[in-house]
């Protein structure tokens, strides 16, 4: 008799903690999309108006902008920008590095969430191991005669060589 523990994998678990957020926030949305719906009818008008002034206003500014630019690229320092580049490439690199930590704290909530679901849905304590036994017995399947030259290849047709044999 063999034991195996067999344990849900963390995946399955951050899978269940995701899904049960998902359902959550959407049950709060025909709540938020009312809200949302009577707020845009009351600031629309006059978000519309500030938003063509502010159009008007930027479009005068290209002209100007455009020869801003075309300065600042015949005044560009090539040293100067490698080492911009360098300091932009270790400030992307500590980014990166904080969004993978902070990745990996919301995977761990994701998976303590995962497992209060599945133990509310299957009634069991969160994480129990499953203890199960495999038992040999003899087998139910009907076996067929092998030659006695030909080597057996499948499993059912060892067995049914080595049962004749011994027998």
């Amino acid at each position: 008799m063999a034991t195996t523990d067999t344990r849900i994998p963390n995946p399955i678990y951050a899978a269940a903690g995701a899904g049960d957020i998902a359902i959550e926030r959407l049950r709060q949305l025909p709540a938020k999309v009312a809200t949302l719906q009577e707020r845009l009818q009351d600031e629309l008008p006059g978000r519309i108006s500030v938003l063509q002034d502010k159009i008007t206003q930027k479009v005068a500014e290209i002209p100007s902008l455009v020869a801003e630019l075309r300065q600042r690229v015949v005044d560009a320092d090539a040293d100067k920008l490698r080492e911009s580049a360098r300091r932009n490439a270790q400030t992307a690199l500590t980014g990166a590095q904080a969004a993978q930590e902070r990745a990996a704290a919301v995977y761990a909530k994701l998976i303590a969430r995962g497992e209060q679901v599945v133990g509310r849905s299957a009634g069991t304590p969160n994480r129990e191991t499953v203890h199960a036994e495999v038992v040999a017995g003899p087998s139910a399947a009907k076996t067929t005669p092998v030659a006695e030259n030909t080597t057996a290849t499948t499993p059912a047709a060892k067995r049914a060589k080595t049962t004749r044999k011994a027998g």
